[in-house]
């Protein structure tokens, strides 16, 4: 990958979302809070805070291969959770957005080669503000990130999007425990030849013989 081609953009195209800033926030009353995580040695997350008026909604989305490690802009397996959360719970995460945003110089752009960088957005009407750093280049910016994954690990149950939230939290020195993941069912794909009239007749066989299964087993 291209460090040019290597955008928040690029990445949320990747988990096939709409991009990183969605057209409806912008004419939105209530903020939407989006954050790109970038771990150097794992795939690429993308954190979304939205406030209602009686609620709000954080999605998470997990790539299952690394972005940074393709050679050419692709979508990508993924991973995806959502889930309600009262206002308060939003709240908290704005305010420390805020402190993030003031503590940074706007002008400047951070280069992440090691650790874990990240790109936030905080989106309304009124306008966008960002926020692209290390998340160790400022204090403030570490305890934002980590306490939206803290939010974002407490809050979702899939083990996949809960480890990979797992392991950007390993990049601030906060250990949370890996999940087992379920084996994933194996499929068998069978081809049926032949002419069409031997196909249909065929499956109309399977057919009745499904019913017939079915009326037997109901019998007392």
């Amino acid at each position: 990958m291209q460090l040019e081609d290597y955008t928040a953009d690029s990445i949320c195209h990747s988990m096939s979302l709409p991009g990183f800033v969605e057209q409806p926030w912008l004419q939105a009353e209530k903020p939407t809070l989006r954050v790109v995580l970038t771990p150097s040695f794992h795939p690429e997350l993308c954190i979304t805070l939205a406030q209602r008026s009686d609620s709000s909604l954080l999605s998470v989305v997990v790539l299952l291969e690394q972005f940074w490690a393709q050679r050419s802009l692709v979508r990508l397996p993924h991973e995806r959770e959502e889930v309600t959360l009262p206002v308060a719970a939003s709240t908290e995460i704005l305010a420390l957005f805020s402190v993030a945003h003031a503590s940074l110089d706007p002008e400047k752009r951070d280069i992440c080669i090691d650790g874990m960088g990240s790109e936030s957005c905080l989106v309304t009407k009124a306008g966008t503000q960002r926020l692209h750093s290390h998340v160790f280049s400022k204090a403030a910016i570490g305890q934002f990130v980590a306490q939206l994954v803290e939010l974002a690990w407490n809050s979702c149950r899939r083990p996949q999007v809960r480890n990979a939230l797992a392991r950007a939290a390993s990049y601030m020195d906060v250990e949370y425990p890996l999940l087992d993941v379920p084996r994933e069912p194996t499929i068998t794909r069978v081809a049926i030849l032949g002419t069409p009239e031997a196909r249909r007749d065929y499956f109309e066989m399977l057919l009745r013989n499904k019913r017939s299964g079915a009326e037997d087993a109901h019998e007392p």
